[in-house]
């Protein structure tokens, strides 16, 4: 993409988020909105993270070695949380010195999985992310849309910030009870 018209894409998302009505744009207007309320960042923050987000993926993207379809980026105060499936440790170093190179980047956690993920693993990863959403969805004590969940390869991660210890002690709880035996990784943060 031209970073020029890349450029004009983000200025024209900030203002619409500046002005209120970025979530509609954004991330879809009753999700969007609602996120955007409950999340404890600050709105420079939320717009700063989501810049590095897209920042780090477009780079990923047109990286020919890393191949990041399988990578999902979160970004929570200029921590990037690289998460997903890559087919070599060359292929998640690459990933975390590409994560590094963008400007306003404080850390990166480098969580990505080295191996494959069949069609049916992948199918039973979707399966059981949708079940843990669900659940989480269901209690009124959740703010479920500030929890990113994700599955490969049978390894869920949690990342979000959550209001209260008390919260994510649920969140965990919940997860804890789907997931079994399953290993968990912890992204989540209390407060801001």
């Amino acid at each position: 993409m031209n970073p020029r018209y890349l450029l004009l894409s983000l200025v024209l998302i900030t203002s619409l988020v500046i002005a209120g009505c970025g979530a509609a744009v954004v991330g879809g207007a009753a999700y969007g909105g609602y996120k955007g309320a409950t999340d404890k960042r600050s709105v420079g923050t939320m717009v700063d993270d989501s810049v590095i987000s897209t920042t780090v993926k477009t780079r990923m993207i047109a990286d020919a070695f890393v191949k990041a379809r399988h990578i999902d980026v979160d970004v929570l105060n200029g921590v990037v949380y690289l998460i997903g499936v890559v087919e070599s440790s060359s292929q998640k170093r690459m990933a975390a010195d590409i994560a590094r190179g963008v400007e306003g980047v404080r850390s990166v956690r480098n969580q990505l999985l080295v191996g494959k993920t069949s069609a049916g693993q992948a199918l039973n990863d979707t399966i059981l992310t949708s079940k843990i959403k669900t659940q989480l969805l269901k209690d009124p004590d959740i703010r479920s849309t500030n929890v990113d969940v994700d599955t490969n390869n049978n390894v869920v991660t949690l990342t979000g910030i959550l209001k209260s210890q008390k919260e994510k002690n649920k969140v965990l709880y919940i997860v804890q009870k789907i997931t079994g035996n399953r290993q968990i990784v912890d992204n989540l943060s209390v407060g801001n």
